[in-house]
């Protein structure tokens, strides 16, 4: 079994429940939106592209992982970790590497061995700043993680120890009914998440009440078409997640639960990584 710092054994329920309890908790996951949404603006298209979908990050997630695992992988590998861990289909997974080689975010040796090239580790390391930076908010045994995301050994050994976790406990990750993948699951979701997150008024009660927020800001920050953002919130009022007004949106209490249930599960992969990828280096 995996195990957390302290007396909390990790990803248990009293694990999850101490994360959602911290005071910071809300405070942190709106951090990590703000810093992922300035990353993504600042990038190029196909840095975007790399991260713009459930399954394109979740591939990109695993070549990382398997990069910092074995030195470098086969394309078998990424394509079978995709088919085992149910993120896309074998089609899909074979054409992400083909645009993530045609794009120079993959290298390909003469043995055919795959490596994560610095165009990449760039995006990703990002990726992995920003969650650190919101974990160490949360957590006094990590509040040094804002210099360590600089080190590219201990980005490495936090990387694997993210893919050995995610395999130990794959029964986390399942729900294919889970609301949040209304956004995570569309092209530019997440970061009409992030912004909804972002516009939430201060003193609510739940994470997600109501925001503030156009469609034309919501396609503007996800680099998508304002018709893709009106067929997302149109899935979204039909299966009651939230309504559309005119002063913004209402978030239904079952979208914000289950978002909250998403970042706490994120955030304590993330905890319970770092703890050991800093163990491994003493």
């Amino acid at each position: 079994m995996v195990r957390g710092s302290g007396d909390l054994e990790a990803f248990s329920d009293q694990a999850f429940a101490a994360i959602r309890a911290h005071p910071d908790f809300r405070a942190a996951i709106e951090a990590l939106a703000r810093e992922n949404l300035a990353n993504y603006a600042g990038w190029s298209i196909a840095q975007r592209w790399l991260l713009s979908d459930l399954g394109r990050a979740s591939l990109s997630g695993a070549a990382m992982m398997l990069d910092a695992l074995f030195d470098g992988f086969a394309a078998a590998h990424l394509i079978q970790s995709a088919i085992a861990n149910r993120t896309c289909s074998e089609g899909r997974a074979r054409h992400y590497l083909r645009r993530a080689l045609a794009n120079g975010f993959l290298t390909r040796d003469e043995t055919g061995t795959l490596r994560l090239s610095p165009r990449m580790h760039e995006v990703m390391g990002a990726g992995v700043a920003a969650m650190m930076h919101a974990v160490a908010r949360l957590d006094p045994g990590l509040a040094h993680l804002r210099d360590m995301t600089r080190d590219a050994q201990f980005t490495r050994r936090l990387a694997m120890q993210m893919g050995l976790n995610t395999v130990a406990r794959r029964d986390l990750f399942v729900g294919p009914d889970r609301p949040v993948l209304l956004f995570l699951a569309r092209d530019g979701g997440s970061r009409m998440m992030e912004q909804l997150i972002a516009a939430q008024p201060a003193g609510r009660s739940r994470l997600l009440e109501r925001a503030p927020v156009s469609q034309r800001a919501l396609a503007q920050g996800a680099f998508v078409s304002r018709t893709h953002v009106s067929r997302l919130l149109a899935d979204g009022e039909a299966r009651g997640l939230f309504q559309s007004q005119a002063c913004g949106m209402v978030v239904a209490p079952d979208l914000s639960e289950d978002v909250e249930r998403h970042y706490a599960l994120v955030l304590e992969m993330g905890r319970v990584s770092a703890h050991a990828a800093l163990a491994q280096a003493s």
